[in-house]
């Protein structure tokens, strides 16, 4: 289990890709993980006082992602021990939880959010830009493969 400096480093490890390409055109790197070359462009931006990160689509549209999420993803992904679903859009039912679930009971229970955005790929994404993660397919027992988030040496 990670020390909470550990994922203090890891945090760092984030703002330091965002400051070092903020602005720059970003392509996802599940688009070459996983092919299909369908996902948006974007750029990042570290908004002050820092307490979050915004992806600017390619579309115009902002998306701005709390840093409390990549603390607790990092923490999730370091106590899972393996490849996590990203599950933004897994309607089967599947073992285990997926990083997009459990990041939607940590908003309802710590923060009180009933409905919340779908933030998981964005983070799964920033995770592996800033060198922290790796994609991974996983093949459940049943059903279609689906796309998953490890942290590296873990």
């Amino acid at each position: 289990m990670m020390k909470n400096r550990e994922v203090t480093d890891k945090i760092e490890l984030i703002k330091s890709y965002v400051n070092s390409n903020s602005g720059k055109w970003v392509e996802s790197p599940r688009n070459k993980a996983f092919g299909e070359n369908k996902r948006q462009k974007y750029q990042l931006f570290q908004k002050t006082p820092g307490d979050k990160i915004l992806f600017k689509l390619e579309s115009g549209n902002p998306l701005y992602i709390e840093i409390w999420r990549f603390e607790e993803a990092v923490t999730f992904l370091d106590a899972s021990k393996g490849p996590v679903k990203i599950g933004a859009k897994i309607s089967e039912n599947y073992p285990g939880i997926s990083l997009e679930d459990h990041l939607k009971k940590i908003a309802k229970s710590k923060y009180d959010r009933s409905s919340d955005v779908k933030t998981a790929p964005h983070i799964a994404d920033l995770l592996v830009l800033a060198d922290i993660a790796e994609f991974k397919r996983i093949i459940p027992a049943k059903g279609r493969k689906v796309h998953g988030v490890k942290l590296k040496g873990v």
